[in-house]
């Protein structure tokens, strides 16, 4: 049945994850700990699809607090598809984002982007660095590797980031054949990066608890006691999350 086969495929990716991506996650996850820790926040940056990492970790019950997403109207999907696939190649573009975003030395920078060889995903993650914050990058090495870069860098997002986290995504994003249809169907990046995203902030979380830190993490709503825990959560980082 196509449905197993699906859940198959994505089982055996998410599987290959946990077992060659381990270390990476766990770096990452270092790396975001002792930045919130220090009164950091984790920003994250995607293109198009991309983009709906950041909005699926951010005022999320369950998830970090201070989680700043890029909510840009040029470069994802939602205001002109076309456009924001031209806006990837725009040289600069992604200073001027990152400077929006209220991006201050000593934070994360999260960079999604599957193949990782436009202009913007590069470009955010090398002025990320140049202004002090570490870039773990979500991207696909394989896919990656059989594209050119597209950008006056010459690089590739892997090989621009502190930590790479490589979501296994196949060359073209889908994985499902159909008989007698050339494309395949099923896109299965934004199921894995969204689960390397989530186990990321999710370790980090426990590695503060480990140390006597509160995690600044969001309550559900529907819980007693939520909208207490969520008002005093949120005031310390209310002037550094753009999309509150």
């Amino acid at each position: 049945m196509i449905l197993e086969e699906l859940y198959l495929t994505v089982s055996s990716l998410i599987k290959r994850i946990v077992e060659e991506e381990k270390e990476s996650i766990e770096r990452a996850a270092e790396l975001l700990a002792s930045s919130l820790e220090r009164g950091g926040v984790l920003h994250v940056v995607g293109a198009g699809h991309s983009a709906i990492i950041g909005e699926e970790l951010s005022y999320r019950a369950g998830g970090l607090v201070p989680v700043n997403p890029l909510v840009n109207t040029d470069i994802n999907v939602y205001h002109g598809a076309f456009k924001s696939t031209s806006m990837e190649h725009v040289e600069g573009y992604a200073e001027v984002v990152l400077k929006h975003m209220g991006v201050r030395e000593g934070d994360v920078v999260l960079v999604v982007s599957n193949s990782g060889v436009n202009t913007f995903p590069v470009e955010a993650a090398l002025k990320a660095r140049s202004m002090g914050c570490p870039v773990i990058a979500v991207t696909s090495v394989e896919y990656s590797k059989s594209l050119p870069p597209r950008n006056k860098y010459g690089r590739r997002l892997y090989e621009v980031a502190d930590v790479v986290v490589d979501n296994k995504v196949p060359r073209g994003d889908a994985v499902l054949e159909v008989p007698g249809l050339k494309v395949k169907v099923f896109p299965v990046s934004t199921i894995l990066s969204a689960f390397i995203a989530h186990a990321i902030t999710a370790l980090a979380v426990g590695k503060l608890a480990e140390r006597g830190v509160e995690p600044p993490v969001f309550m559900s709503s529907h819980l007693p006691g939520a909208q207490e825990h969520n008002i005093r959560v949120v005031e310390r980082y209310r002037d550094r999350l753009r999309y509150l």
